[in-house]
């Protein structure tokens, strides 16, 4: 039996320790190869063309089957054959023997969790950790080494949100799928009522946002701010609850930085020179975006110093922010519309500083 819990521990090695159980604990065969294509989402035959050991956590992977044996000494045969062949069962009585293991590792977990959870009220707004934790001797300790000055996790953006203490009850809506009503003003305007299916929450640039199905256009995908509702949300009875598409959320936002979608705005390939070296090593380990790629690594070209990156990304507002926020030290080289969108910005900003300056000079 391996020491301690085979279970506990972090890295690849736990991970395939837990799925190399949940595979077995299905009765069938189960090799190295059947875990890797699980594991990196690969074809059930990718590995009859390629080889096990050059996967990044091979190694890993074959320490975490031997822990597994071993824990079930007894209860695990195999298929007699060798090599990439070579496939385990799992033959035992119980159909979940390590059952205390396994809880004992989620029981430690969720006490870590909490432990953090206490540690980071700088992180977590206080009125959503109040939600969770509200008459418990957590939050009273949480609150006196806030106090005291003890706590050691902060964040840079202030969570003192509008609204935010209502992160929480939307996050319920949408688990329990309940309809909502409640007030929405838009910046300038009259507020207005909305019904409304919550679905999605997505946080950027220190704002929350809920999307789901409106009873007004756009109907599908609406976007509330969260410091833009006005007073307490109802629970609405006897409306069926329209649930998101699968998957419909990973694809809205996958294409775009941010909340937006512009009108006609498509996916496009998207060409940014960094002009430091420091900045383009940045963008490397910081990427704008999830499709960003190194298209020329940094270094002299054409009688200058510079790299680029590229992203196939729709553009939008955020993205230009994004550019933006780092100066003169990033240029937009394609699409010539979203290069042209900068240059207007940058214009329009000196045109701001030169009537400033005519004034006062």
């Amino acid at each position: 039996m391996p020491k301690g819990n085979i279970f506990g521990g972090f890295g690849l090695k736990s991970q395939f320790v837990h799925l190399i159980y949940q595979e077995l604990m299905k009765r069938e065969f189960v090799s190295l190869a059947d875990i890797l294509c699980i594991y990196y989402d690969r074809t059930t035959d990718y590995y009859i063309h390629h080889s096990c050991n050059s996967e990044v956590g091979y190694g890993e992977l074959k320490k975490a089957f031997s822990d597994i044996r071993q824990a079930l000494t007894g209860q695990i045969i195999d298929n007699g054959k060798s090599g990439k062949g070579k496939a385990f069962k799992y033959v035992g009585k119980e159909n979940d023997p390590l059952a205390d293991e396994r809880k004992a590792i989620v029981q430690k977990s969720v006490e870590d969790y909490v432990s953090f959870c206490k540690n980071s009220a700088g992180i977590l707004p206080p009125s959503w950790f109040s939600a969770f934790f509200e008459n418990t001797q957590l939050l009273l300790e949480a609150n006196r080494d806030a106090q005291a000055g003890a706590t050691h996790i902060c964040s840079s953006l202030e969570q003192n949100l509008t609204n935010i203490h209502l992160l929480p009850f939307f996050n319920k809506a949408i688990t329990d799928k309940r309809v909502l009503r409640f007030s929405y003003q838009r910046y300038g305007q009259e507020p207005f009522e909305l019904t409304f299916h919550p679905q999605y929450l997505k946080e950027y640039n220190g704002r929350w946002f809920v999307f789901g199905e409106a009873d007004r256009e756009p109907f599908k995908a609406y976007n509330v701010p969260l410091d833009r509702i006005v007073g307490e949300p109802t629970i609405v009875e006897g409306i069926g609850y329209i649930p998101a598409e699968k998957g419909f959320y990973q694809n809205f936002f996958k294409d775009i930085i941010g909340v937006t979608h512009e009108k006609d705005a498509k996916v496009e390939q998207v060409v940014i020179r960094t002009k430091t070296e420091y900045l383009h090593g940045l963008l490397l380990t910081k990427p704008l975006h999830h499709s960003q790629k190194e298209t020329l690594p940094f270094g002299e070209h054409e009688n200058d110093r510079y790299g680029e990156v590229s992203l196939e990304i729709e553009p939008n507002r955020e993205l230009c922010g994004k550019i933006l926020a780092y100066g003169q030290f990033l240029e937009v080289m394609q699409p010539q519309p979203l290069r042209e969108r900068i240059k207007d910005i940058l214009q329009n900003q000196m045109e701001q500083y030169r009537k400033y300056n005519d004034l006062y000079e």
